[in-house]
Formats: structure tokens, sequence, C-alpha cells
């Protein structure tokens, strides 16, 4: 503390009187001769009356790069977001942010009591006025604007958020492309499942082929484990997830991925852990699994490691093109499971399946269906039919 006000007090400390008082000036323009007198009982109260002074002013005085610099950190070392939602964020201040012109001012040197909902809706306008955005980009931006401020108000620099008093809704975006038919259809699934059916020697082409025959995230595909599945009982328990995460650094730069196993499910919500019917395909499917790796702690391990989500795209990609289907990621097999598994009245079923909280999310997996097809178990037509 002492250091600290060293620095920034310009005025000197000093013991005086017959009861040893502390007296000190801090700057005030009102006053005679610009400063204000204080005093307090002790050496410690003075300072912490200082330090509360300065703290105040540097709040008064901090600018939104400043704000943002400190709210990742926070973020980092106080709460539970992860590295690469960080990351991302940190990204999208740096191009879409921080820099726009706001009446002639980058936004990032605007400070941060400074921010209005007035000011807020000019950079809105400024960065959807081309339409170069699309409205699910700008609602991102606005999610960081927000957390930024929320932070700022949790410091006590502002005393109110002022992203909450901005309407979007009538700004103009960058239009979507219909992306209804991005999915694999089933005549697609059906010849690269056949092309893959000759290769069960490697464990790549294993996992692909299970993966058309579950609801299931890559993350949760490559961190499935043998004492999560259970044969006899045709089942697999779904429980955790490999992800891939950098560190950040103190200088918001960061560190190269690793993996790691997180015990919990995307979204943090109890309908991620869920039990998954195994068809028989997806028995035989862990039966060669089981042989390719018998006394692995995973169920999918090339060269003895977990599966890599990327080395797992990358063959999903080389597999396609081998059997003449266009290539689509992994994701987008999770888009096949449930428009293929949908008939109109089980999108609860499926949303439960999914490991979703709300069916919402499940209706933006729903492409290209045919709501009229009726048939009775979710699971008969994933992967390839089984009475074929």
């Amino acid at each position: 503390m002492e250091h600290i006000l060293t620095e920034v007090h310009p005025y000197k400390i000093y013991q005086s009187g017959k009861e040893g008082r502390w007296f000190t000036y801090i700057h005030d323009p009102s006053r005679p001769r610009n400063r204000k007198l204080i005093k307090r009982t002790s050496y410690e109260a003075i300072c912490e009356t200082l330090v509360e002074h300065y703290r105040k002013k540097l709040h008064m005085d901090m600018k939104m790069r400043e704000l943002f610099d400190d709210w990742a950190i926070f973020r980092r070392d106080e709460t539970s977001a992860k590295a690469g939602t960080v990351r991302k964020d940190v990204g999208m201040w740096r191009t879409h942010i921080q820099k726009v012109m706001v009446d002639r001012k980058q936004l990032g040197n605007y400070k941060v009591c400074d921010i209005t909902p007035g000011l807020l809706y000019s950079f809105f306008r400024a960065i959807t006025k081309d339409r170069e955005l699309t409205r699910q980009m700008v609602n991102n931006i606005r999610g960081v604007l927000s957390g930024m401020m929320s932070y700022a108000v949790e410091r006590g620099i502002i005393q109110a958020n002022p992203v909450r008093d901005v309407d979007i809704s009538r700004l103009s975006y960058k239009p979507v492309p219909d992306k209804s038919d991005d999915v694999f259809s089933s005549d697609e699934a059906e010849k690269l499942l056949m092309y893959l059916e000759n290769i069960t020697d490697e464990p790549y082409a294993l996992a692909i082929r299970l993966d058309f025959n579950l609801f299931i995230r890559v993350g949760e595909l490559t961190g499935l484990m043998w004492d999560n599945v259970d044969l006899d009982k045709r089942e697999v328990y779904i429980c955790h997830q490999v992800t891939y995460e950098p560190d950040l650094k103190d200088d918001l730069t960061f560190t190269s991925k690793k993996q790691v196993m997180e015990r919990y499910l995307k979204g943090c919500t109890s309908q991620g852990y869920r039990r998954e019917y195994l068809t028989d395909e997806a028995v035989e499917i862990l039966k060669l699994a089981k042989k390719l790796n018998p006394d692995g702690e995973f169920v999918f391990m090339p060269n003895q490691k977990p599966m890599l989500t990327l080395t797992f795209n990358k063959r999903l990609r080389k597999y396609c093109r081998e059997a003449g289907v266009p290539y689509r990621s992994s994701h987008k097999i999770r888009f096949y499971a449930a428009s293929t598994a949908y008939d109109g009245q089980n999108l609860v079923t499926i949303s439960r399946m999914m490991g979703h909280s709300q069916t919402s999310t499940t209706l933006h997996y729903l492409r290209n269906v045919d709501r009229n097809e009726d048939f009775s178990e979710v699971f008969s037509k994933l992967g390839r039919r089984n009475n074929r």
C-alpha cells in the first residue's frame, strides 16, 4: 500500500499534534490552494482513506479497453468461464468492438462512466449499417459488452448496466443463407457407413460409425470410457467429455490448446447426463472396438491415447472423400441423428437424448425432415437400418 501511495500521492503524510494524529492533503479544485486537508487517528486509517480516494479516481478515469482486460482476467481467476470462451471474446473485442469509431472516437478509448445507451445505439448502428454481421454475431457482441458493464457495476465503477437499455432487434443484419439441407442425407449416410463397414481395424472408422448411431457430441464420443458402456443392458451412460482448451496468460495471449477431461457436459445441465440405447449395429461396433483396445480406459484410443476431435474430423473428411459423399463435420452427424429420428411427435424425447435443456435448442438441429413419416422407436433409424 505504501508503494502504491508513493507513486500516485503527491502530498506528504505526516504525524503532528499532541494527540499524534496523521495528516495529508488530497487534490480538490473547489478548495483554497486546490487541496483538502485529511486527518486520521492512525497511519493505517489515513492510508485506507487515500486508497479509497484513488480507487474512485481510477474508476472515474478507467477506459473501456482497461475494463475489458480486467474483466478477462477476472473471468479466468474468479469464474468458471472456459479459456476457449474467453479467447473467442478477446477476438470479438479486438476485431468488432474496441476500434469501432463512435463520434470520431474509438469505443475502447471511452471512459466506462461515459458509456450511455445513446452512445451504444450509435455503436450498434455503426457496426450494422453495411449489413456485414449476422444477427447472431451482433447478439454475441452485445453479450460481451453486457458482461463487461455488469462487471463494472459489480466493481462499483458504474451504478447500472447501460447495455440492458439497448434494443438491437430493429438493426440491419447480414442475411443468413438457408441451411435446411446442410445435413447428411439418408443416402449419403448409408453410402458412407457401407464404406466404413469394411474398415474394422481402425478406431476412427469405428468411432464415426458409432457417432451415427447415437445422439452424442464429438467430445462426449471421444471421452467415452468402457466403464460407461453396458453391452448386456444395451446402453451407454454419457457423463463427461473431452475438450481442448488453451490457458489465458496475464497479457491476454493464450497458450497452445491442451486436452482436458471434463466431469461435466456442455451447458452444465442435468439433462446433459443421460443414458442412450445401443442398436444392434452400435453393439457390433463396440465389440470391434473392444478387440482393438481390450485394456484401454477409453473406448477409442488410437496410439494408446484418447481420440482427438481435430483428427476425428480429418479422418471423417478423408472417409467422405473416399466414399464419394460430401464432407460434413462431426457436429452435422448430430443434425443427422435428430433429423432422421424426428417423427413430428417425439421432439421431447429427442431433446432428452441430445442432452438439451430446451426443446427450442433441439429444433435448430431438425433439417430437411419429413414430419409426416411414422415410426415408433427413436433409435430405429440411426446409422443403418437394423432390419435391412
